[in-house]
């Protein structure tokens, strides 16, 4: 009777990492539609690039990264499942609002609730993720997770051109809307939250019987993970700025029409960013097995990072859009390979009970300087350059990007050495690894 009850709870673990993985297609999916119906979203409702780049960029990532620290507490220590599921239903509602926006007020309001909703996700997945794997298994089951969001990029841009083109951008957004219905009944037949695993060697970094304040604080505190989630943040910019302004840089310099931009640029950069996370995933737990420590597994963006700044300077000034797409696509890939095990480490560097909120103070520092600060400086360089290069002045903006890929390698190697001055990993990742079972 046991071994049948086992048997038929064995298909818990990859149904809950599949809704993950859908979870994060959606979020990223419906935070794809903006960048692409920005032209006429832009008309309609008379905004300049610097509006444009604070709705897609620092107005929507301050109210998700706000959220997503207050959820991230509530996650480490409340049912993960509940949480999730009024996410879904918060940002799916969300979503169809922003088909009713009547200017910058209103948008911004309904980008503040898609925010706050989708916050839920990356707690929820780096919180129940380390519960379900040991730590060598951690980074291909994060990539997997992580791979959803380019997959929502490609399907979101492509979705979003076509139906922007045949409806209108505010029936596209009304029927996106709809797509959370059948990930919440997903959830809701499919996800068991996993029972939390208390055997981390060190009982001082569970963080269980500390406030969010102190635990904030120990978590910032401990050696390498500021340093670390700075460099995360300054590797995320090329892939944040390219949701954001990549659609209209290959319709303003490239003179891609709108129906067409989704499914040019979507494929591109979707199968470099999948391609890159999967392979980073996998090559870091390949790393972590042969080294026998889990830093090992930060060589692969210590090594990709720089080498993605070539092809972000082709992406700028290919004369053709072919020359353009591909360099997109190596770009994406060589700056995705970092994600999984960046994040990876992070979330084993505290106790079960912090998880969710190392992860969300990880992706603070990710959505602070790539998904905020990056893209509003590009709107704002490129208001700027407008009276003298017109519509290529979004082309110069883009190149305030170039020393990003390499000040994020640069505080990856300060953290990683930061990271080598304690043996605390490497001791001990082995023998509390091996006691979970890598369903």
């Amino acid at each position: 009777m046991i071994e049948h009850q086992a048997t038929r709870g064995h298909w818990r673990k990859p149904a809950t990492l599949f809704a993950l993985f859908l979870a994060n297609m959606l979020s990223w999916g419906d935070r794809a539609l903006l960048g692409v119906v920005v032209e006429p979203v832009k008309r309609d409702l008379m905004l300049s690039d610097t509006q444009v780049s604070l709705l897609n960029g620092a107005i929507f990532t301050a109210f998700n990264l706000v959220a997503g620290v207050l959820i991230a507490n509530w996650t480490d220590r409340g049912n993960r499942k509940v949480i999730l599921l009024l996410g879904v239903t918060c940002w799916s509602l969300a979503t169809g609002l922003i088909g009713f926006a009547s200017g910058f007020a209103t948008l911004a309001l309904a980008l503040i609730l898609v925010g706050a909703g989708e916050a839920t996700v990356f707690p929820v997945a780096l919180s129940m993720i380390p519960d379900m794997r040991a730590p060598a298994d951690r980074p291909r089951s994060i990539a997997v997770f992580q791979s959803g969001a380019f997959v929502g990029l490609i399907g979101g841009s492509i979705v979003a051109s076509l139906l922007a083109a045949a409806y209108g951008w505010r029936a596209m957004f009304m029927l996106c809307g709809t797509s959370g219905v059948a990930l919440i009944l997903w959830i809701v037949i499919a996800v068991r939250d996993p029972a939390r695993r208390f055997d981390d060697p060190d009982p001082s970094r569970s963080g269980a019987e500390q406030g969010t304040i102190a635990s904030i604080g120990k978590i910032l505190t401990t050696p390498g993970f500021t340093t670390m989630s700075l460099g995360v943040g300054f590797m995320g910019t090329i892939g944040a700025v390219l949701g954001t302004w990549g659609p209209a840089f290959f319709q303003r310099s490239h003179g891609v029409p709108l129906a067409q931009v989704g499914a040019i640029i979507g494929p591109t950069v979707g199968i470099g960013g999948i391609t890159g996370t999967v392979l980073g995933g996998v090559l870091a737990g390949w790393l972590i097995r042969r080294y026998r420590n889990e830093r090992a597994g930060l060589l692969v963006p210590l090594i990709a990072s720089p080498c993605s700044v070539p092809f972000l300077v082709m992406f700028l000034f290919a004369p053709t859009i072919q020359g353009a797409l591909v360099a997109t696509g190596i770009m994406n890939f060589l700056m995705s390979l970092g994600v999984a095990p960046c994040f990876a480490y992070g979330t084993g560097m505290v106790g079960p009970r912090s998880r969710a909120l190392a992860s969300t103070l990880m992706l603070v520092a990710f959505g602070l300087i790539g998904s905020a600060l990056a893209p509003f400086v590009v709107g704002v360089t490129s208001d700027w350059l407008a009276p003298y290069y017109d519509a290529e002045s979004l082309r110069y903006g883009l190149g305030t990007l170039l020393l990003s890929p390499l000040i994020g390698a640069i505080l990856l190697l300060v953290a990683y050495r930061q990271l080598g001055a304690t043996n605390e990993h490497a001791a001990n990742w082995s023998e509390a690894g091996e006691r979970l079972a890598p369903h």
